[in-house]
């Protein structure tokens, strides 16, 4: 009996102010471009030729608490992942979307209904190539 295939995803997780504090230090890092659309289209487009399966963004709610010690801000998911499937073919998206402060700002019902219209038109326009998670948080 021939052995079962198996299949490893790779997902680039990407964070605009990097992991780690100093990671701005970086000689070849380019604090300079963290809300340059460009400079994301540019690791999309690395990322799809590199074999990686999907792009991940985070949402959140708020600054985290270590801000004193680095940039920790995050970008709107939703928005980002529509320009960057503009410029790649077969790469997919997976986005997180915080119930806490996306309209509307009612019942998590409502919340779910809006972003998943949201998501479902950015699913339509890309060939299916995102995927949504809603966190529900206080």
């Amino acid at each position: 009996m021939p052995a079962e295939k198996r299949q490893l995803n790779l997902n680039l997780f990407i964070y605009p102010g990097g992991h780690h504090e100093a990671g701005w230090r970086y000689k070849d890092s380019a604090p300079e471009r963290v809300l340059d659309i460009a400079y994301y289209q540019e690791l999309a487009k690395k990322a799809e030729a590199s074999k990686f399966d999907a792009l991940f963004f985070a949402d959140g709610p708020a600054l985290a608490d270590n801000i004193r010690y680095a940039s920790r801000f995050r970008l709107e998911p939703l928005t980002w992942i529509s320009a960057l499937a503009a410029v790649t073919e077969r790469i997919g998206f997976v986005a997180t979307a915080s119930t806490t402060y996306n309209e509307p700002s009612g019942p998590a019902v409502c919340f779910r209904r809006s972003f998943e219209r949201r998501a479902r038109r950015l699913e339509h326009r890309h060939d299916g190539r995102c995927v949504r998670s809603v966190e529900f948080r206080l």
